[in-house]
């Protein structure tokens, strides 16, 4: 089964920190404010990535999960530009050098990148998430906060256990 992990607010905490950068600046921090689409066009992606603390320990537990064989990790970042994708790629494979990476345009549907059939997103955008279940894959939301609408999972660990195995089970 594909597992295909988004980047932003999964691996590392990136958008805390450009939203406290957006609102430092005062600029609206919504997706469709032009300053805020000129904001992330332009920022220096490595200097933010390596400033920026990972979430949970994810690489380490990717490892785990591809140690268990139960799913094929992929990532499935959304990207705002050229530069961006080139940090992403650099600083990924300072940590793992096999992981498939399938960059996704900002502006389109990750759920019309890929297979979404029996495949799992994790992911902390709504948005993402409901296109992905609307396209026949099965959402994981990435939260610290339990949210209704989809299994929540707090850290990739978590995929690997029994508790999270029975949730999955009971939505397909």
């Amino acid at each position: 089964m594909n597992l295909y992990i988004d980047f932003d607010g999964v691996i590392v905490d990136t958008i805390s920190t450009t939203y406290k950068m957006l609102e430092e600046l005062g600029i609206d921090t919504s997706f469709e404010n032009p300053l805020a689409k000129e904001f992330y066009s332009n920022l220096d992606w490595v200097k933010l990535l390596d400033t920026t603390p990972q979430i949970n320990n994810p690489f380490k537990n990717i490892k785990e999960i591809r140690k268990e064989g139960l799913y094929n990790p992929l990532f499935l970042p959304k990207i705002n530009s050229i530069d961006e994708m080139d940090a992403k790629v650099e600083y990924i494979r300072k940590y793992d050098k096999d992981i498939p990476i399938i960059f996704v345009p900002k502006n389109s549907n990750k759920s019309t990148m890929v297979n979404t059939h029996n495949s799992i997103l994790v992911d902390d955008s709504d948005w993402n998430l409901y296109n992905w279940k609307e396209s026949g894959g099965i959402p994981v939301k990435f939260s610290p906060k339990e949210d209704p609408n989809f299994i929540t999972i707090q850290s990739l660990e978590e995929l690997n256990k029994p508790k999270f195995m029975k949730r999955l089970i009971r939505k397909l």
